[in-house]
């Protein structure tokens, strides 16, 4: 019986590892057979097409572009009838952001987004936008052979977080005199400036400079200016110091320094023989950086008045100039429409930024020295990043031309024009904001971030004051008050009757 038992056993062992075999290969087979199916699948679906630019996107450009961008006609140095030349760009720098069409140059200027839009004539089919669109974002190849490029890693446009630190102490004038150098029949605004951190506006009239409250638009003071008129002025960094740069047209140029408190004139820099049309002082008020018909950026030192840097690539008269907010870089555009980002200590050139095609109107740094703003006659505003001096954005701001420009301490932008208008921006060139009511060409604007008011001046004379938030008209600055004398005379036949 017992050994009938193990003669079982032995069997039923046997048959189990027959069974196990036969399901092992059963699996292995299916397994086999899953794989040439997969791989016959995998066989039957054609590879994805590239697109690139010998076999697709070059005919839409030679089509669409050449004709202003190829062969012997290169409108702003831009060739789109060749690789190589087209991935180096044109006057305005890079136009191709490989891997990105949304961060590209030329795709907002195919959508009409950017300006010059291009064709000016209209826009090309969307079925042909589309197809550079995904060319640019899959690598933007040259042909089939060619690797996908990089994208290149996106600009931080984030502020830093102490760039907009208030100073312990904000400087505010005290007593100073209210008795105008002049009056006149055509007070014209030659400059605006707002102090950084407290509610006053500072005018360039007429061989004076004027300081109004931008809450209550009283007058706070007068700094008599005899060098002549004022074409540039400037609060410092932390507000207490008034820079203004002028003089006499053919004859002579100064920059002038108040103490913002108390009006006292503090120093004269520099000694031209024409006007000083631009200057700037660095945060640090070690140094004076000023230009003019001369076509010279001049760097001066304060404290001794002492010649540093002598600038002279520009090609006509200096119109704009700005220090970086820590004061290592130095701004300055001509008359020409160029364009220069130089270093401070050394005098060396950084970049040359070329795209505007008329003069430079302003330059102004956003408070964490990341990013650049540019203005011309042109109409437009441009926006360049720091570390490579490469172009961001652009757009028309104003019909006719640009004439001023200001980074706001959020980084929005407020901007005036031949158009009459003061405009607020965000700094990806959306409106915020227009403001209305000029009668003649706007010259100078200004933000007050203490009062969120903008104030714009013409050329009439008029300084018009609105809210920044609805653009509702407050009032107005006098540009030419009456003298102490008027001004008693007209309270006393006020009284009188």
């Amino acid at each position: 019986m017992s050994s009938n038992l193990t003669n079982n056993s032995k069997n039923f062992a046997s048959h189990l590892q027959r069974f196990a075999k036969l399901a092992l290969l059963l699996l292995l087979t299916c397994m086999v057979f899953s794989c040439i199916a997969s791989s016959n699948s995998f066989a039957q679906e054609p590879a994805a097409a590239k697109i690139t630019y010998d076999d697709q996107v070059k005919q839409i450009f030679l089509q669409r572009c050449s004709s202003c961008h190829g062969g012997n006609k290169k409108e702003g140095d831009f060739d789109v009838t060749n690789y190589t030349n087209l991935m180096i760009g044109g006057g305005s720098g890079e136009v191709i952001s490989a891997g990105s069409a949304a961060d590209s140059y030329l795709y907002g200027l195919i959508t009409h987004e950017d300006s010059p839009e291009m064709p000016p004539n209209g826009k090309i089919p969307d079925v042909e936008i589309k197809l550079i669109a995904d060319w640019i974002n899959l690598g933007a190849l040259q042909n089939a052979g060619s690797k996908p490029q990089k994208a290149k890693p996106k600009m931080d446009l984030s502020l830093d977080a102490d760039a907009t630190k208030r100073p312990e102490l904000v400087s505010v004038p005290l007593r100073m005199s209210l008795q105008p150098v002049i009056e006149t029949v055509r007070p014209a605004t030659t400059a605006i400036a707002t102090s950084p951190w407290a509610p006053i506006v500072a005018l360039a009239t007429p061989k004076q400079i004027l300081l109004h409250n931008t809450q209550t638009r009283e007058l706070l003071g007068v700094l008599p200016m005899e060098e002549g008129n004022a074409h540039a002025l400037r609060f410092s960094r932390n507000g207490s110091l008034l820079l203004a740069g002028g003089g006499k047209e053919g004859q002579s140029g100064k920059t002038i320094l108040w103490d913002v408190k108390t009006g006292q004139r503090l120093t004269t820099v520099g000694d031209e023989l024409d006007t000083v049309l631009a200057a700037d002082v660095s945060a640090s008020h070690e140094l004076v950086a000023y230009g003019g018909p001369q076509k010279l950026v001049k760097v001066y030192r304060i404290s001794d008045d002492a010649k540093l840097l002598e600038l002279n690539k520009h090609t006509d008269w200096v119109t704009a100039i700005e220090f970086s907010p820590d004061g290592t870089m130095l701004a300055s555009g001509d008359r020409n429409g160029g364009l220069h980002v130089w270093e401070t200590a050394t005098g060396n050139e950084l970049f040359a930024l070329s795209g505007h095609s008329a003069a430079i109107s302003a330059v102004s740094w956003r408070v964490d020295g990341k990013v650049l703003a540019s203005s011309s006659e042109d109409g437009s505003i441009r926006i360049w990043e720091t570390q490579k001096g490469t172009s961001l954005k652009n757009w028309p701001a104003h019909a006719g031309g640009t004439t001023s420009l200001q980074f706001l301490r959020d980084g929005n932008l407020v901007s005036a024009g031949r158009d009459k208008t003061a405009k607020t921006w965000k700094q990806d060139g959306a409106l915020i904001k227009q403001f209305s009511g000029l009668t003649d060409v706007a010259v100078a604007v200004a933000y007050c971030h203490e009062t969120s008011r903008v104030i714009a001046g013409d050329w009439a004379g008029e300084i018009q004051v609105w809210n920044a938030t609805d653009a509702v008209l407050v009032g107005n600055l006098d540009a030419n008050p009456p003298s102490l004398e008027h001004r008693l005379e007209n309270a006393t036949v006020t009284l009188e009757t």
